[in-house]
């Protein structure tokens, strides 16, 4: 599908999605329609002496840079209870997982092995949900942020 529109002076013309929603998959699950748009990947590098760099007598500071990591910071939207066991089952399989993600430093889709990092369920409230001619009470929670972390 082309979309079309005009500023006034310019027409543009869009061949494809103008924002691409990237999936994220674990142990290829595809867990994407739990995620929001808060959800962050970043990359960092990992140094030499436990994270720490050093500096010579003259001030000058040395990188002993030894590998580069992914860290996936995962926000989700509210979840029913049954949504968040779904959510928590392959994290909860084993202590490490494989993770597929668009990486948005290089456009590509990467396979990393990782660890699940600090899990954080916010707060829970039923709220009631109409269902066909009645009202059911059901228990929603307000998020989950997960930080999953390449080995």
């Amino acid at each position: 599908m082309i979309q079309e529109f005009s500023n006034g002076v310019y027409t543009y013309k869009l061949s494809a999605p103008a924002q691409v929603v990237s999936k994220v998959k674990i142990n290829n699950v595809d867990i994407s329609k739990y995620l929001t748009d808060e959800s962050q990947v970043g990359w960092y590098d990992v140094s030499r002496d436990s994270g720490r760099d050093t500096t010579t007598a003259s001030g000058k500071m040395i990188l002993n840079v030894i590998s580069q990591k992914y860290r996936l910071d995962l926000a989700t939207r509210q979840l029913t209870a049954d949504e968040m066991v779904d959510f928590f089952a392959q994290i909860r399989l084993a202590p490490t997982m494989t993770v597929q993600f668009l990486d948005p430093f290089t456009n590509t889709w990467k396979t990393i092995s990782c660890y699940r990092g600090d899990r954080l369920a916010k707060t829970s409230r039923v709220v009631p949900v109409k269902e066909g001619n009645s009202t059911a009470l059901v228990q929603m929670y307000e998020g989950v942020n997960i930080a999953i972390i390449e080995l």
